[in-house]
């Protein structure tokens, strides 16, 4: 018999640990899509999201996307197996929810510090970066739009994170100097030298070419 409920009457860092000892399918149901998790011997064994294999670092991220929103529903569905072995993973739930519990608090302690979210990086030194199972795997997700300069609100579509959570991998990649910001953008500061052109043009013709200057 499957058991279902809403997460905002029992909360994901409760829920895993309940379920963990059991064996069975957990369905977290949201408007982005359904994640589903195989949970067996107190580990998630494989996680999906609509159909897609996900990896451990994708696993974190949605879990604490669901955690900060604190909205969706779940179905338990007990006895259900993998339906194949592709993408198997053996995480502990009780280091998951560990885990889950340390990046909210992290990314509480720095919002503050946090970039805008229209400030522009560029790829810096990226070496130290991929010591870091997460910050590597954002980095290989990243790289091509980081490489001509990117800023957290581009990214987050392209990646297929929040906002804030890009805001906060970007942060991280700062301090370890892999990525830079970009002061200003070169096409941004052309556009608005043509626009400065094109007024002071318009007022000279108005009120005479002595009248004003640059």
């Amino acid at each position: 018999m499957a058991i279902f409920g809403n997460l905002r009457d029992i909360g994901l860092l409760d829920l895993l640990p309940l379920l963990a000892h059991q064996t069975g399918r957990l369905v977290l149901i949201r408007k982005k899509g359904n994640l589903e998790l195989y949970v067996q011997g107190r580990r998630v064994v494989c996680a999906e999201e609509e159909r897609r294999v996900l990896s451990p670092g994708q696993l974190e991220e949605r879990l604490l996307e669901i955690l900060e929103g604190g909205e969706g529903s779940f179905e338990f569905f007990p006895g259900e197996a993998p339906r194949h072995q592709r993408g198997c993973l053996s995480l502990p739930v009780d280091e998951l929810v560990l885990k889950l519990v340390t990046l909210k608090d992290e990314l509480e302690s720095v919002r503050e510090q946090l970039p805008m979210p229209d400030t522009v990086f560029t790829l810096g030194n990226v070496a130290l970066a991929y010591s870091d199972p997460t910050l590597a795997e954002f980095l290989d997700r990243a790289w091509p739009h980081l490489s001509e300069g990117a800023s957290a609100r581009r990214l987050a579509p392209l990646v297929g994170l929040p906002t804030d959570r890009v805001r906060y991998l970007l942060h991280k990649l700062r301090t370890l100097g892999a990525v830079r910001p970009l002061e200003r953008r070169p096409e941004a500061t052309r556009e608005r030298r043509g626009l400065a052109g094109r007024l002071l043009g318009l007022l000279r013709r108005r009120f005479g070419s002595n009248s004003w200057s640059l």
